[in-house]
């Protein structure tokens, strides 16, 4: 394996309680050669003080303060300052093994892909801060080779959760360069966007199952952090999947999206219930209706919400949602 510099972007916004166990577990790794570039998203919370800590701690260190704009500019603004051959992305409310960038770094190497995903230990934390329960995640272990074959497994591998997010996996610098590749300024789902921007300009991708990325995952307020029209994000990101795999001239599995996508509505549809308000509108939106319709969920809940929504009950579909939240609620 060669040495090559490895630029780890965290954006920062209001963390301070993770923050320092983050950043430990960076200063932590077997792989040495890093760059690590904090982006203080605006945080108010001493977030930005403790990074300038660690600066003054390890050279390998700097930190970018910018008004609160979303961890997509943030990121954005960090891959300015990315100097390394690679780029890997680690949220600062989350911790990595230490041999995370290493193994990261021998994977990208072996065989000079331009991808290597991977995936993550999800760690659940209850309402009081406490540790609940850990999950390893695992995929099959899979090379894929050439332009065709790897716009053809675009769908199969997000679907698998393979290519959402930009934690557990390792970028090339000189493709997001080249082609200036940047996060949407979106406020939820901006990582699907850079993501499959990315993926029009590679042609090799590795899939590797290893669970390095520790993914931190809390259960309060999750329902609550989709903003109330978050359907219209949802609009935006299924047209443009479609219209990349109508660029690539590649056949669309729509029903494998759509599930996909239903998942995302039904947590969007669970977001405006507990706020106490209406799924009319969107529910009744021509796009979103038509991947309902199109959908076929396999969980039953997930189906019988569906049957309820194609029927317009409207209330039932809310009713059966919400008694649903408050026992995984009760559960967890």
């Amino acid at each position: 394996m060669n040495n090559p510099l490895i630029s780890i972007i965290l954006p920062t916004y209001n963390v301070y309680s993770y923050l320092a166990q983050c950043l430990d577990s960076i200063v932590a790794q077997t792989y040495k050669n890093i760059e690590v570039i904090i982006v203080i998203d605006g945080a108010n919370d001493g977030s930005y003080e403790l990074a300038k800590e660690y600066c003054q701690r390890d050279r390998r260190f700097s930190v970018y303060w910018q008004e609160n704009a979303g961890s997509g500019p943030a990121r954005n603004n960090g891959l300015i300052h990315a100097n390394g051959q690679f780029v890997i992305f680690i949220d600062p409310d989350d911790w990595v093994k230490e041999d995370f960038v290493e193994t990261m770094v021998h994977l990208i190497e072996k065989d000079d892909y331009d991808l290597v995903t991977t995936k993550e230990t999800a760690v659940y934390f209850n309402d009081k801060g406490k540790q609940t329960s850990i999950v390893e995640y695992h995929s099959e272990n899979k090379v894929i080779k050439g332009q065709e074959d790897v716009r053809k497994s675009y769908v199969e591998l997000l679907s698998k959760g393979l290519i959402a997010a930009p934690h557990c996996k390792i970028y090339k610098n000189s493709i997001i360069k080249q082609n200036n590749i940047r996060f949407p300024d979106l406020r939820r789902s901006q990582d699907v966007v850079f993501n499959y921007r990315y993926y029009n300009y590679i042609s090799n991708v590795l899939v590797c199952d290893y669970s390095g990325y520790m993914y931190r995952v809390l259960r309060k307020d999750r329902a609550l952090r989709l903003p109330k029209d978050y359907y219209l994000t949802i609009k935006v990101l299924y047209a443009d999947i479609c219209k990349l795999h109508q660029s690539w001239n590649i056949a669309f599995d729509k029903l494998t999206v759509c599930n996909d996508f239903y998942v995302s509505i039904q947590a969007h549809l669970e977001s405006n219930i507990i706020r106490g308000q209406s799924i009319k509108n969107i529910v009744e939106d021509e796009t979103i209706y038509d991947i309902i319709k199109s959908s076929r969920p396999t969980k039953i809940h997930f189906a019988l919400t569906r049957w309820l929504i194609l029927r317009r009950h409207y209330l039932c579909a809310s009713w059966l949602i919400s008694a649903l939240y408050h026992i995984k609620a009760i559960i967890h």
